[in-house]
């Protein structure tokens, strides 16, 4: 279940610095020196740091983007929703968007598919170099207006698992049109707020950021997250993941039900999982959450990083 990160790294790097040159070849010497990390982890209730990019000091409220686990945050967004009646997640997505798109068997996928990565949908090209361009976008809405005609459907995927980031551009576009607030807006209100995550936000985070070849990041790769949006964009802190675990008792027993029919979910014999990773330009981070078969939390993972190797 865990990263091999704590393994691996961790206690290498701690350990290293204070042993005799022996030790220090035997646990793999100066190579895993040339490796530069800024990450944090959460494992067995202990908060683990190592840093050896600058001289920054990191602790539990050190904020780090963490890309697609945003996407359960979407889908806790949309349980929500549909505890309210705003939506039913089992309905097509064109009742809820004014049959948006030209391709009426886009309008007529199911939420819950598009949830699942089970829709069909892909893009025609490859636009990620738009997420690349000078500019930074203000909520899902305009992402879409941008990109909707670059969306079709491969019949041969429907029904099948294929990853697809941007169907959950469209779920955020679909949240917005709900409730005429932008996803930000709407997942503050109803997740960060009640759950006191003050270090969750779409914001700059408050550490200092690198790209894979160690670099800084420029202030066009920290827009890259703004185009993520509902699929990446947010940030957060070791505090703030523990507290997320409690979202379940913002959802109904009904709606926890449902939970159980999307891909974030596991269980066993003795216990469910709720998981998810992520990367995004200047980020990687890996969550999983265990709870008893009572949803009561047992157990929670983190890994937060950037300098993504």
């Amino acid at each position: 279940m865990y990263s091999n990160m704590y393994n691996k790294y961790k206690t290498k790097y701690i350990e290293l610095k204070n042993t005799n040159n022996d030790i220090f070849n035997q646990m793999g010497g100066y190579k895993i020196l040339e490796k530069k990390f800024k990450m944090i982890e959460y494992i067995n209730k202990k908060t683990y740091i190592l840093n050896n990019i600058d001289n920054e000091k990191l602790d539990n409220f050190s904020e780090f983007p963490i890309g697609s686990i945003t996407k359960i945050f979407t889908i806790i967004s949309l349980l929500l929703l549909h505890q309210d009646k705003k939506i039913d997640i089992y309905d097509n997505i064109g009742i809820y968007i004014d049959n948006y798109f030209n391709d009426k068997d886009i309008n007529n996928i199911k939420i819950i598919d598009i949830i699942n990565h089970k829709s069909g949908l892909k893009l025609k090209f490859d636009n990620y170099e738009i997420g690349r361009s000078k500019i930074k976008y203000n909520c899902t809405t305009e992402i879409l207006e941008k990109s909707k005609n670059n969306i079709i459907i491969d019949k041969k995927l429907i029904g099948t698992f294929s990853y697809f980031n941007f169907g959950y551009i469209i779920l955020g576009f679909l949240i917005e049109n709900i409730t005429n607030m932008t996803y930000s807006e709407y997942v503050k209100n109803n997740i960060l707020i009640p759950l006191k995550m003050n270090n969750t936000s779409i914001e700059d985070c408050n550490i200092t950021l690198y790209d894979g070849k160690y670099k800084k990041l420029n202030k066009y790769q920290k827009w890259e997250r703004s185009f993520a949006s509902s699929a990446g964009e947010l940030k957060s802190c070791i505090d703030n993941l523990k507290k997320f675990s409690s979202f379940i008792n913002l959802l109904k027993n009904k709606t926890l039900l449902l939970l159980k029919n999307i891909y974030i979910f596991r269980e066993n014999e003795k216990e469910f999982e709720i998981s998810h990773n992520g990367g995004i330009v200047g980020g990687k981070s890996e969550i999983f959450i265990t709870y008893n078969k009572k949803w009561i939390n047992k157990n929670i993972y983190i890994e937060l990083q950037t300098a993504i190797y």
